[in-house]
Formats: structure tokens, sequence, C-alpha cells
């Protein structure tokens, strides 16, 4: 078993994930860059490159591959500004000079950009590109991908995973234990606040607003089926995908602490997670606690402490069996299939999540009145 192992740039991270029974490959991406990431800046340490650098060299030490993170899914057209080319021609450099073993991309253009001159460097096609065709796996691998993350809205599509795993020959991945909204309206937004908040060239400076999680994490307070819906994988489901071809596994969370991250590389290591399936799945928190100098204007606000939510995993014995013939894309509200299973296996204080929905739409108020903003309000 191949795993791709997030890292929140702990040492202490290392000596575990190298004594896992599977191979490992690390991945990460300094808090901000010219090219930015799929994740917000502040859930990650400040490091700088020579930190990096020697983490990166303990990482092979330990025997484990080391995947930097380039994966926003835009650069605000900065990369045709020539100053900021050079800039990130440098980056790509220091990535060559650390001996990153590979490298993941959401632009086409970085993914041709990095092997026409770095032609050494592996690079990973990540979900944030949205391959879930044929069409668009076939054109990532003309243009030179090793590997592709597939979009996880089709992690339960086995018809079109068989379909793409025939069609090409370059390795397919998929992320394993996220909880994103499935077929989530938000996601291309989310995925470009995301980016310009971790790029260096971005005139505020790292600052975001969870606009995005407040909806989506109010959507499955409010709608525990959409807690099943999301289109994370068991660890005893990991074997269906295999059968298929499925070359590797992703395990999202570089913003989760050490032990987080150990006890989930764990569980899919060893196929197997007894307890709360939520335990070891990506629930964003919303966050509306960022200050912004160059908007002095602006007011923050802390939500308050999310609910608990145990999903039973030994509940889930058997039912994704029911995905391998279900057309969810054309079909998804036409069965109640999920819905049925969320009463059977989720555990959720429903006072307790109606209060949480009640502050959380108070905060979505405050952002589409523009009260958040201080601004006079139009009427």
């Amino acid at each position: 078993m191949r795993l791709l192992a997030p890292i929140n740039w702990d040492t202490e991270l290392i000596p575990p994930l190298s004594q896992i029974k599977a191979d490992i490959q690390i991945f990460g991406v300094l808090p901000t860059s010219m090219m930015g990431s799929g994740m917000s800046g502040p859930d990650i340490p400040q490091m700088t490159t020579q930190q990096a650098r020697e983490y990166i060299n303990m990482a092979h030490y330990a025997d484990l591959t080391f995947n930097y993170l380039l994966n926003a899914p835009c650069m605000n057209n900065m990369e045709w500004h020539q100053d900021i080319h050079r800039e990130l021609l440098q980056h790509l450099e220091w990535l060559s000079d650390a001996e990153v073993d590979s490298v993941t991309v959401a632009i086409p253009y970085l993914l041709e950009l990095v092997k026409s001159q770095f032609p050494h460097l592996k690079v990973e096609v990540s979900p944030i590109a949205h391959v879930n065709s044929v069409a668009r796996a076939k054109f990532f691998e003309s243009l030179g991908a090793d590997s592709i993350i597939l979009d996880s809205n089709v992690n339960r599509d086995f018809r079109l995973l068989k379909a793409i795993r025939d069609a090409v020959s370059c390795e397919l991945g998929v992320l394993t234990n996220s909880l994103c909204l499935y077929q989530c309206p938000f996601e291309y937004y989310h995925n470009c606040t995301m980016g310009h908040a971790t790029q260096n060239h971005n005139p505020l400076n790292g600052f975001y607003m969870d606009y995005c999680v407040l909806h989506c994490a109010s959507s499955r307070l409010s709608d525990t089926s959409q807690l099943i819906k999301a289109r994370w994988i068991r660890p005893e489901d990991i074997h269906i995908y295999e059968e298929i071809g499925i070359d590797f596994f992703k395990i999202g969370g570089r913003a989760m602490p050490t032990e987080w991250i150990i006890n989930a590389t764990a569980a899919y290591s060893s196929r197997q997670y007894w307890g709360n399936l939520y335990d070891i799945l990506i629930g964003l928190t919303p966050k509306i606690t960022h200050t912004n100098p160059a908007l002095p204007g602006t007011q923050t606000t802390t939500p308050d402490s999310p609910p608990t939510i145990h999903i039973d995993n030994q509940g889930l014995e058997g039912f994704i069996d029911f995905f391998k013939e279900q057309d969810c894309l054309s079909g998804c509200g036409s069965c109640d299939y999920c819905q049925r299973i969320a009463g059977n296996v989720v555990q959720l204080d429903r006072d307790e999540a109606r209060g949480y929905v009640s502050a959380l739409s108070r905060q979505l108020d405050d952002l589409t009145n523009s009260r958040m903003f201080t601004v006079e309000v139009h009427k």
C-alpha cells in the first residue's frame, strides 16, 4: 500500500510515520509563496526555507519521500508578470536543490513549466484540478503528469473510476478523508480563497473570511445525511479501490495535530479503524478570527465550539456496496439511502447542533449585510 501522509512540520512526526508498514510519502508546503497552496496560511506554522530543507533531509534519512504542494488553483495572473515569473523559477530551483521528490500542481501551465525546465521532478495533479472524467485525465497525462489525484466527487463512481484507470497509464490516487459536501457549490470559490490567502503577492497579506466553511458546516449539522454523502473512504474499503487499479491514497490534514496525523495514517495503513470514523476525517471548522491591517474597518468574531459528532464506523460495514450501481451524479436526492445510513450511524446532540448553526447563521448575516465590515449598508 502507498499512502500520502500530511505534515505540519513537526519533526516528531517523522519517526512514527517511518515505522508504519506502508510505502509512505509525506507532503507539505511553506506557509506562503508566490504560488500558494490549497490551504490557508494561518493554519500552519511559520517556516524558513532552511528549516524546510532540513525537514526534507530528515524525511529522506528516514526513507520517506517528500511531495511539495504548489496547488493553488489560480495565481491571479501573476505568473505572467516578469518579476513574479522570475521568483517562480527561483522557487522551483530551491525545490530542486532541496531534493523534493515531486510537486503537486492544479494549474496546467505549472505542470508544463515544471516538465519543461525541471524534468527530473515528478509532477502530481491535485484534486483541486477537478479531474473527474476520462477526457480530463487524458489531457493532464498528455501534459506530462506522472500521477493524478482524482476529484473527490468521483470517489464512489466506480464505473467512472474504472474507465479512467483503463484510459491512462499514469498513476492514479484518491483523497480518502474529506468531509467536503458532495458536489459542493462553494468548492471552486473556496479553493480560490485558500489559494490567494497563501500567496505572498496577495495585497491582503493572507487575510480571508471562511464564508464557504460557514455554509458547509451549517449544511452538515442541519442535514446529517451530508456527513454520509461526503466522499470519504473507510480504511476497510481501500481494497475495493485497489482492485480497480488505484495506485495510492492521500490522507488530508496538514492543519491537524501530530497525534491526529499519526492516528489517521495508521488507520489507513492497517485497513481498519475501530470507533468514531469522524476522528480521522477532515471536518473544517469556520474561522472568522483573523485581523488585517490593510482593512482597519473589518471586525472579527469567534464561532462557538462545534458540537461533537460521532460516526459509528463498524455500523458502516458494507455500506459502500450500494454505490457500485447507484448513479449519484444524476440521481442524488431520488433515494434516501444516505439519510437512512445517517440515522443509523451518526450521533449528534441536536440542541447543541441547532445552537451552533444559529451562531454560524449570525456570522453569515454579518457578512452578507456588510456589518462585518462596518460600512454603510445599501438600502
